[in-house]
C-alpha cells in the first residue's frame, strides 16, 4: 500500500458523512449517526423525548414559533404522526419533556434577545401516534419569570412535582438550572437550583425516567450527571463529557443503549459510552 493509499484509508475510516448536512464531519468514538429525520416539514428539530407508553415512539418539534405542530417519529427518523397543538400561541418552542402520567411538556422559553418578561411551559396529554385526530389540546399553562431578569433557555425536563429549565449561556458564563412547581400557581417566579460547570451554550436537556441521570447537550457535545434522583446534586457533581462539536445538535433523550440526540440539520446521533447507558 502506498502512502497516498494509506492516507485515503485512514481518512475514510475516521470521517463519516452526515446525511443531510452536505459536508463531511468528524464523528468521535462513542458517537454514531443512527438516522435522519425524513419528514421535510421537520426543518429544525429542537427537542426530542422518548415516549414512556409507546414503543419506538419519539416526540419532536421545530425550533421557534413557526408551527405549533408535534411530530411522532421512530428512532431512525420515520414519521408516525403529526398533531397540531391547540390552545397555545408559541413564541419560541425550544424543548419538550415528559412525565410518568402520560403528559408532554412544551418549553416556550427561547429568548435570543433576552427581552421576554415571562416565558411559558404548556402541558398536553400524550396522544396516540396512530390516532387520525391530528390535534391535541393544551391542558395547563405556567407563566414563569427569571429572578434576575430575562434569560434564554433551551432545556426542559420534569422530575417529580417540578419542572426544570436550563439556561443557555454565552460569553463563557456557566449554565444554571431553575425550577417551577407543577402543582403551583399558573404564574411563578423560577427558583434557582444549581449552577453547572458547563460554560458552552446549552441547547437541550433530559432526565432518565427514574431520575438516575440528567443529560445536557451543548455546543461542545453531550454531558451526563449521575444524580440518583436528587436534582440539587447538579450543583456539585462533575459530569461525564463526550466532546462533539456540532453547531446544530439541539435535543436529547435517553434510550437503553445511550443518549439519542437530534440536530436541526436532521441527523440523529447516538452517544453510546457507558455513562450514557443509564436505562436497564
Amino acid at each position: 500500500m502506498t502512502l497516498g493509499q494509506l492516507n485515503f484509508t485512514v481518512t475514510v475510516f475516521l470521517t463519516s458523512m452526515c446525511l443531510g448536512c452536505g459536508a463531511e464531519r468528524l464523528i468521535p468514538p462513542g458517537v454514531s449517526q443512527v438516522g435522519t429525520l425524513a419528514n421535510p416539514a421537520i426543518t429544525e428539530s429542537s427537542g426530542i423525548v422518548a415516549s414512556r407508553q409507546f414503543t419506538n415512539v419519539f416526540w419532536t418539534h421545530n425550533d421557534g414559533g413557526k408551527s405549533e405542530t408535534l411530530y411522532a417519529v421512530t428512532r431512525d427518523g420515520k414519521t408516525l404522526g403529526e398533531f397540531k397543538v391547540l390552545g397555545v400561541k408559541i413564541d419560541d418552542w425550544e424543548d419538550i419533556a415528559i412525565d410518568d402520567e402520560r403528559h408532554l411538556y412544551i418549553a416556550d422559553t427561547g429568548d435570543n434577545d433576552a427581552k421576554r418578561k415571562r416565558v411559558a411551559v404548556f402541558r398536553i396529554d400524550e396522544p396516540d401516534p396512530a390516532s387520525s385526530a391530528g390535534v391535541v389540546r393544551a391542558t395547563q399553562r405556567w407563566q414563569v419569570r427569571w429572578p434576575n431578569g430575562p434569560v434564554d433557555s433551551e432545556g426542559l425536563f420534569v422530575h417529580g412535582t417540578n419542572g426544570y429549565l436550563v439556561t443557555k449561556v454565552k460569553n463563557d458564563r456557566r449554565a444554571e438550572v431553575y425550577r417551577f412547581h407543577i402543582s403551583g400557581a399558573e404564574s411563578q417566579m423560577l427558583e434557582p437550583v444549581a449552577r453547572l460547570t458547563i460554560d458552552s451554550p446549552v441547547t437541550g436537556a433530559t432526565i432518565s425516567p427514574k431520575g438516575e441521570a440528567v443529560a445536557i447537550v451543548a455546543g461542545t457535545g453531550a454531558f451526563v450527571y449521575r444524580i440518583d434522583g436528587d436534582v440539587s446534586k447538579l450543583a456539585t457533581l462533575r459530569p461525564y463529557h463526550t466532546r462533539f462539536k456540532h453547531d446544530s445538535i439541539e435535543a436529547c433523550t435517553f434510550v437503553p443503549d445511550g443518549l439519542l440526540t437530534t440536530a436541526e440539520s436532521k441527523e440523529i446521533f447516538l452517544f453510546t459510552e457507558a455513562p450514557f447507558r443509564v436505562l436497564p
